[in-house]
């Protein structure tokens, strides 16, 4: 009768381990499942890191041209500030002579009629 308790309790536990094998049998089929999908986002990453690299890179070159042209027109915008502001001065410098010669003009108007006045009398 010990005997067949032994085994009564011997095959309870073979059916529990079969039991436990397709259980763990299941999970791991589903974590070679999961691995799978994990190496095809591990490779849409890779692609996804590596033309945001080639990105990063093409707008670093563009940033620098871009920052050689607008050096460039800074300077020549520079030179054009200077040079109209010579240009100012110098028209300041003309526009004063001829409001001293416009005055001039003014002062020799007025003073004729009052000489051509005294010259009638």
């Amino acid at each position: 009768m010990l005997e067949l308790a032994v085994e009564t309790i011997v095959g309870a536990l073979l059916i529990a381990t079969c039991a436990y094998c397709y259980v763990l049998s299941r999970k791991l089929k589903a974590l070679r499942e999961g691995q799978s999908e994990l190496l095809s986002i591990i490779a849409k990453f890779d692609d996804a890191s590596r033309r945001a690299e080639l990105n990063l890179s093409t707008m670093q070159s563009t940033g620098a041209d871009l920052n050689r042209n607008l050096a460039a027109a800074a300077a020549r915008a520079h030179a054009l500030i200077d040079e109209l502001s010579v240009m100012v001065n110098a028209g300041d410098h003309v526009a004063g002579r001829i409001e001293g010669a416009v005055s001039e003009v003014r002062a020799l108007r007025s003073s004729r009629p009052a000489n051509d006045a005294r010259a009638a009398s």
